[in-house]
């Protein structure tokens, strides 16, 4: 299946190309400009590996949590291909694409996307599998939970913000390659979720874990 996958969810935007044909990616790790770089990521690969748009088979685009207007462009952009194109789509939580890869890491794997306000976007996976649910947490009280796994590493695009949590408690260790592009988890899990359960439905729209600012301004408003 010749896929295509979107990650805007983070700083780091990242398309990649599954195909019969071979694969390519490209990614861009300069803060959140996505807008002006997303269509060329998206036709770098798709010319690198030689396909036309209509011989796409899925789209895919990270669902979150991670930047409200990041999220907002991706599902845009992939909810807008699918009609263009007749496609199926399907999006995939954020975090689950970070943790994808580290089923064979012995302890608890925590991806970490800065949430801002001093808190952030982090999960627990075991063996590939998510323990608990999303979210959105300040980073001491994502290391409490973490201090009942003898190992537990942090990765995502801000993993270094638990740094200082990795120097005091042996067993904890951030991941080197943290900030690796997430688009080829996401075409690997997005195919295997397309298989499994079929597209995601037309009205699906990003997993928030908290109201945008504008949403909280609005809230006080009419408080």
């Amino acid at each position: 299946m010749n896929v295509l996958a979107i990650d805007s969810s983070t700083d780091i935007l990242s398309v990649a190309l599954a195909s019969d044909r071979g694969r390519a990616e490209a990614s861009v790790d300069a803060g959140l400009r996505h807008a002006e770089a997303l269509q060329g990521l998206v036709d770098f690969c798709m010319a690198r590996v030689g396909l036309e748009p209509r011989e796409l088979g899925l789209l895919a685009c990270a669902r979150g949590p991670g930047s409200f207007t990041g999220l907002r462009i991706g599902m845009a952009t992939v909810k807008g291909m699918a009609l263009g194109l007749g496609l199926p789509w399907v999006s995939v939580p954020t975090l689950d694409c970070l943790a994808w890869g580290y089923e064979a890491f012995p302890g608890a794997v925590a991806p970490i996307v800065d949430g801002k306000k001093g808190r952030v976007y982090a999960a627990i996976y075991q063996a590939g599998l998510r323990i608990g649910p999303w979210r959105d947490i300040p980073l001491a009280e994502l290391a409490a939970l973490l201090d009942t796994y003898p190992e537990a590493l942090a990765t995502g695009p801000d993993a270094e913000l638990f740094a200082p949590f990795a120097e005091e408690r042996p067993g904890f260790r951030v991941d080197r390659r943290a900030r690796t592009p997430a688009a080829r988890a996401l075409a690997a899990l997005a195919e295997e979720a397309f298989l499994r359960e079929g597209p995601s439905p037309d009205d699906e729209g990003p997993l928030y874990l908290r109201p945008s600012e504008a949403e909280e301004g609005a809230a006080l408003r009419d408080a």
